[in-house]
């Protein structure tokens, strides 16, 4: 059996090291693997591969590829994927959700932590040698977590995580998944429907955005969504930049109509020196970073080889994909 091994990215961190693709390698001596760098080599390779462990592939490739039956992606969204060509053919699509779940987690709590307790105004002053305790006590703008409110949008890993840790400090979780019917979460309180999105906009004091990023969800909060917010709550992204009219989230931002917002991705990537939002002292950026760990990419390889394992004995695999509704 071919493997076209190409876990490749324009961003290097987000590309496997050559250590862990030959131990992929070298755990499957039975089969021909290409192992391959660049973009040109994946379409060299692809025509006779059974398997392809990729970040995306495009239409024309997937009609060429007769002999494929299985991808693999080292990402855990995979709606740059989902050509008509992929939807419509038998090619078993898996992702690599949940390997960062839980620094994703960690980072939304952190983030919000932030916001909550000023941490980013108090360095300010730290860095000022500047004793702020009047200043800050009487700003009125540092709150806790402890009987708050947090709304999340996607109850998938991530979303399940940070329901659990939200829980811990206190706070009542309400989320949004399209499979209401589905089995309970751990610290969630209420499952709403996508149609009661407002709903729960108006309820949370902290909404977090988990969700996939698919043709239902693109631009899913704008100035209407924005609205519904309350005054002071805050919102945070770690699913994609597409999920957030960006014009119509400054807007609200500059004129203080919700508190604030927490952004580890935006819609345009790295984020353009001149965005209002590198300087409003309500938002926090990061560079798409909240998933990142150490030892990723061993647990990556290990999810490929585990599902390697199962393709080879007709097991099901972990992670396959609803190419349908696009997660």
């Amino acid at each position: 059996m071919k493997i076209l091994l190409a876990p490749l990215s324009w961003v290097s961190i987000w590309a496997m090291p050559a250590p862990d693709r030959r131990r992929i390698i070298d755990a499957f001596p039975q089969h021909q693997f290409a192992d391959v760098y660049t973009r040109d080599d994946v379409t060299r390779e692809l025509d006779d591969a059974e398997v392809a462990f990729v970040p995306g592939l495009k239409g024309s490739e997937i009609t060429r590829a007769t002999r494929l039956r299985w991808i693999h992606t080292q990402a855990a969204g995979v709606g740059h994927m989902l050509t008509p060509e992929l939807i419509a053919s038998d090619i078993v699509l898996t992702n690599s959700r949940g390997v960062r779940a839980p620094a994703i987690a960690e980072h939304v709590i952190g983030m919000v932590l932030v916001l909550a307790r000023q941490l980013h105004t108090l360095l300010e002053h730290q860095r000022a040698r500047h004793w702020a305790q009047e200043e800050m006590d009487l700003s009125g703008r540092m709150w806790t977590l402890r009987g708050r409110t947090m709304g999340i949008v996607g109850l998938g890993s991530i979303g399940e995580g940070v329901a659990k840790l939200a829980a811990v400090f206190g706070m009542t979780v309400i989320a949004i998944r399209r499979r209401v019917d589905a089995s309970p979460v751990d610290g969630v309180r209420e499952i709403w429907p996508p149609e009661r999105l407002h709903d729960l906009l108006a309820a949370s004091d902290v909404v977090v955005l988990t969700v996939a990023h698919t043709p239902e969800t693109e631009g899913l909060i704008g100035e209407r969504e924005l609205r519904a917010m309350k005054p002071n709550a805050v919102i945070v992204n770690v699913g994609r930049g597409s999920l957030i009219q960006e014009p119509a989230l400054i807007a609200a931002l500059q004129a203080g109509t919700i508190g604030g917002a927490a952004l580890d991705v935006v819609a345009e990537e790295p984020l353009d020196r001149d965005s209002p939002l590198w300087s409003l002292p309500n938002v926090l950026i990061s560079p798409h970073v909240s998933g990142t760990i150490e030892r990723y990419w061993e647990s990556s390889a290990d999810l490929f080889m585990d599902n390697l394992r199962r393709f080879e004995t007709g097991q099901p695999l972990l992670n396959v994909v609803d190419k349908h509704a696009g997660y």
